[in-house]
């Protein structure tokens, strides 16, 4: 229990542990609220709140990697998520590149990497891991755009869980894998996830950072984590920023 802020409410759990990690906390806190004002997933979008609903956390690495390693955070924490939601909920979770968590081809979860300022000395620099997973929520907990596309792990089981003990068997099991990604590489991680890559063979969309569309099928990640699609022309994009999701085939791009 030692070493985590519990809040009431927050607009945003990263923007605290920001400030926290910038005064100097150390690696492994954690700030934990019982719902956010101001949620936000990758690409600026809200994430739902609700509160004593769901988890709403972040987490504070200072993991003793060189920056240009911290994108691999984003997969090693959705790894760590899936692998305790599988163990204690008795459910078969998948993960759609980079950060979200999927269950019955619905969406219960997600994760947000956010770093330091990455000027001044190495050992200054931390990364934010905020996680957000729908757990307790029933129906009537989602508006209705999302009704049909989110999940939550009592509509999946029909059994509530204690926030509390799954936060610590997530937190436990992030810094297992990131003492593994920093001493022992990125290989196994990554091909653990790839066992869960619900996007790996598929026909999917990708929404470029400048709005164009592409369909094509998911060749999966590369060794570093980057995701490559292949159109019907042949032609192959790295997938570096933008939405991507499942599509039906498309005759067009």
């Amino acid at each position: 229990m030692k070493d985590i802020l519990f809040l009431d409410t927050v607009d945003s759990t990263n923007r605290v542990a920001r400030d926290l990690g910038t005064a100097g906390k150390p690696h492994g806190y954690a700030v934990l609220a019982a719902s956010q004002s101001a949620g936000r997933g990758r690409l600026g979008k809200a994430w739902q709140s609700p509160p004593g609903k769901g988890l709403y956390a972040t987490i504070l690495l200072r993991p003793g990697l060189d920056v240009k390693e911290y994108s691999k955070i984003t997969l090693t924490a959705g790894l760590a998520l899936s692998q305790v939601l599988d163990e204690i909920c008795q459910l078969k979770v998948a993960l759609k590149w980079p950060n979200d968590i999927y269950i019955s081809g619905r969406k219960c979860g997600g994760v947000l990497v956010e770093t330091s300022s990455l000027q001044g000395e190495a050992d200054e620099h931390f990364a934010l891991v905020g996680i957000g997973v729908n757990v307790n929520a029933d129906k009537d907990s989602f508006s209705s755009d999302l009704q049909k596309s989110a999940t939550s792990l009592f509509l999946e089981t029909g059994k509530e869980y204690e926030i509390l003990t799954l936060f610590e068997a997530i937190r436990s099991r992030l810094l297992q894998l990131v003492f593994q990604l920093t001493h022992e590489g990125f290989a196994d991680i990554l091909n653990q996830w790839r066992e869960r890559d619900m996007l790996q063979g598929k026909w999917m969309q990708w929404v470029t950072p400048t709005g164009e569309i592409v369909y094509g099928e998911s060749l999966g990640v590369d060794n570093s984590g980057i995701l490559s699609v292949r159109d019907r022309s042949g032609r192959i994009y790295e997938v570096l920023s933008g939405d991507v999701s499942l599509a039906p085939q498309f005759r067009g791009r």
